[in-house]
């Protein structure tokens, strides 16, 4: 956008020394607001009020700017915009529709330790990441598609909590066989997805592997 050389000198010589004046004293900063930043938004919603004028066909002063100006920052608006609904919009907060909290910011204090608690400490979610769950189910898969039909059963049956002594009729195998089974299944479990995956996965079988896919995948002979 070019500027005239009036409408420069007006806005350098006659504005912007009003506007740093009424910041310093009357526009409360928000958040991360400085006068330098207020300034800045000043200079731009004044030269936005001078280029309006031609077409209003009326004549102002660097004083008429300057207070109009200075009404907009203290409401909140920017030169970017003025949104209620942004909450980290300084027009948001000045309304009180909002308020921004540091995630460092103590919030309560954990009675099993008496340390206090942070923002961001109480909002992660208590489950895995998507990404952590979806490396879970490719290993889980690449090891069902090891099994057998046996150990497949003897997999569903621990995840769902059956009795193991319910495979006994239905493969006319002996309790002991069925054992060597689910023997089987830890030394390869643990072959394949380490030492701790059997501690790590009786929470989470489940929401990694649903019974109802392992059920499907067992029955597949």
């Amino acid at each position: 956008m070019l500027i005239n050389p009036s409408t420069e000198n007006l806005l350098l010589r006659e504005v912007q020394p009003r506007l740093r004046n009424a910041i310093a004293h009357t526009v409360p900063s928000v958040g991360c607001d400085d006068e330098a930043e207020l300034l800045q938004d000043g200079l731009a919603i004044a030269l936005h009020l001078l280029n309006g004028t031609p077409r209003s066909r009326k004549n102002v002063t660097a004083s008429n700017v300057a207070y109009y100006t200075i009404k907009y920052l203290r409401s909140g608006r920017r030169s970017t915009g003025y949104r209620k609904a942004d909450p980290l919009h300084p027009a948001s907060q000045l309304n009180g529709h909002c308020r921004v909290h540091s995630f460092e910011e103590h919030v309560a204090v954990d009675r099993s330790t008496d340390e206090p608690l942070t923002l961001g400490e109480m909002l992660p979610a208590r489950d895995d990441d998507p990404a952590t769950q979806a490396c879970r189910r490719l290993d889980w898969n690449d090891l069902i598609q090891q099994l057998d039909a046996i150990t497949k059963a003897v997999l569903l049956c621990l995840a769902t909590c059956e009795e193991l002594t319910g495979l006994v009729k239905r493969f006319r195998k002996s309790r002991s066989m069925i054992q060597n089974h689910k023997d089987r299944l830890a030394r390869l479990i643990k072959a394949q997805l380490g030492d701790d995956i059997l501690r790590q996965s009786s929470p989470f079988l489940f929401a990694v592997k649903p019974a109802a896919k392992i059920r499907r995948q067992a029955q597949i002979i």
